[in-house]
């Protein structure tokens, strides 16, 4: 898989410099851990039930210049890594940046919660080491709409310009990692990858306007949500986890109904 996504990021670097949309680029994908190989975490991904993938607008670099990115290092510690770098690394890997805690907050709730167990936000908080070993060890991904890194905060029509240039590209990417969760965290980028799926094979839940099943042709399911960003500030500590939580909750009863009828 390595090959043919450094082959979509290739392509995808030329088109931005032929755009005019500047000469950094941020690479994403499965997230790299400390101790395992590239290998061993790409077939982690792809034999796990559940392969979760954040789908972010863009990489926040602070200051001037920018700078070519790989964020799949972000918990792993690299041999170019400065001393500013690792203890970044260090408080990813321990969620002491809030950025991260809700990430991983989220990636425990989606991967844990059954019809047995709801996972409310709660109930995360008391189990915090679990969830943070979690979080370093169980493979996800990391995928930035716009690759071209940004500030603190990015513009609507900017986005959706992104959207629209690189669109089928994006979609390649998806297409090559195969997730079967995908948190959208803008709705315009909810509504680009709902518009990049064929309509007979879209399925609505009653009163969750917020997800979005996916029926593909093998019969599994990928589900589509429509999610805040996690960088939001100003809105109470569970807004993000259950955002998502609440329409996946609903899901999974409709499911067990579903069987149970």
């Amino acid at each position: 898989m390595k090959g043919e996504l450094n082959k979509i990021f290739e392509e995808w670097k030329e088109r931005m410099k032929r755009n005019g949309d500047g000469d950094f680029f941020t690479k994403d994908g499965i997230l790299r851990q400390n101790n395992k190989s590239d290998e061993q975490i790409e077939q982690e991904w792809f034999s796990s039930s559940k392969r979760i993938l954040f789908l972010l607008k863009d990489q926040h670099q602070d200051g001037e210049p920018k700078w070519d990115e790989d964020i799949r290092d972000w918990l792993k510690d690299t041999e170019t890594d400065n001393g500013k770098a690792l203890e970044q690394k260090r408080e990813n890997r321990n969620l002491e940046i809030l950025f991260t805690q809700r990430l991983a907050y989220l990636l425990w709730g989606l991967s844990k919660a059954d019809k047995n167990c709801d996972w409310w936000y709660d109930e995360i908080t008391q189990h915090f080491e679990e969830v943070k070993t979690f979080f370093i060890t169980q493979p996800f991904a990391l995928v930035e709409c716009k690759k071209m890194p940004g500030g603190g905060s990015l513009d609507d029509n900017i986005l959706k310009r992104h959207l629209s240039s690189y669109g089928d590209l994006l979609k390649k990417e998806l297409d090559l990692l195969k997730p079967n969760i995908i948190i959208c965290t803008s709705e315009h980028i909810y509504d680009f990858v709902i518009s990049s799926c064929s309509e007979d094979s879209i399925q609505k839940l009653e009163g969750h306007n917020s997800i979005r099943i996916i029926r593909n042709n093998n019969h599994t399911e990928t589900l589509i949500f429509c999610s805040y960003h996690p960088s939001v500030f100003g809105k109470k500590k569970d807004f993000f986890y259950e955002g998502v939580m609440y329409h996946y909750r609903a899901f999974l009863k409709s499911k067990f109904n579903d069987i149970d009828a």
